[in-house]
């Protein structure tokens, strides 16, 4: 195991928001199935990689897979609307069978590019891992630590837009860790409510949002290498279970456990004018 730096590194109170209703309307392009079998193999989890290449999966008691999309996909202007039905096989496995809680895409991935190949994933009892996505080998860990000295899990993960950073939430504190130093040295940022998701804009460099398990959503922005409060909203019945910032970061679309709304946060307000853009 060994200290990994990425090679590639791109730069890059509100309760105004709106809800949506989305019509369901998509074309399948190919199909993996785990058998549920006694141990319940569910998929509990899908991402895109950066480039559009491949896919991450998640499976109860199954552990990770890496799936590559079909070529003709993204070499091709236009797909064909009836194209065959294939049969995805994982490229490469992860067989971690404990709980995970989370995975992450390192942003600056490119399949042509090896080193920025990676991803992730945070688990039950366990330290982060940084996991390599052409070998599945384990590249480096990052392990934070509670009050008596015990391996305090990260509930959610997430890159800085740059990818220099690893934000890692956790009961009471997000903990920020240097990506090119694993380990346990980190800066630590505290938190009123177990951070359940954690998400970076890319459009506004610096700023991030904390999802919690109490429905509410903290705007930070980062500097000086830790956290500086900006706001906090809430808005959903139950906790914050994923978020998005759109692409010119203006707007933040949130979704929640038992909550039939996506919420659309807007954030271009006098307020936000002055803190931040």
């Amino acid at each position: 195991m060994t200290d990994y730096t990425p090679e590639i590194v791109y730069e890059m109170p509100v309760q105004q928001y709106v809800t949506y209703n989305f019509e369901k309307s998509a074309q399948e392009v190919g199909r993996i199935v785990w058998p549920n079998n006694e141990d319940q193999h569910y998929l509990k989890g899908c991402y895109w990689s950066p480039d559009g290449t491949c896919l991450l999966t998640v499976v109860r008691g199954g552990g990770m897979h890496i799936c590559e999309l079909p070529s003709d996909l993204y070499t091709t202007d236009v797909v064909m609307s009836s194209r065959p039905i294939t049969a995805l096989t994982p490229a490469v496995s992860v067989p971690e069978h404990g709980l995970i809680y989370d995975v992450c895409w390192y942003p600056g991935m490119n399949s042509s590019l090896p080193a920025t190949c990676c991803w992730l994933s945070s688990g039950h009892e366990g330290p982060v891992h940084l996991w390599d996505a052409f070998t599945g080998t384990l590249r480096c860990t990052y392990r934070g630590y509670n009050a008596v000295d015990e391996i305090d899990p990260a509930l959610s993960v997430s890159f800085s837009a740059d990818g220099q950073n690893i934000f890692c939430g956790s009961k009471k504190s997000v903990k920020i860790f240097h990506t090119s130093r694993p380990g346990r040295d980190y800066v630590m940022y505290d938190v009123s409510h177990p951070a359940s998701c954690i998400v970076a804009s890319h459009a506004q460099p610096g700023v991030v949002a904390i999802g919690s398990w109490k429905n509410t959503i903290e705007l930070v922005s980062q500097s000086d290498g830790t956290f500086r409060h900006l706001c906090k909203f809430q808005g959903h019945k139950g906790g914050i279970t994923t978020m998005a910032f759109s692409l010119d970061g203006f707007k933040l679309f949130s979704g929640a456990r038992k909550d039939k709304e996506v919420i659309c946060w807007d954030l271009r307000v006098r307020l936000f004018m002055e803190e931040i853009f």
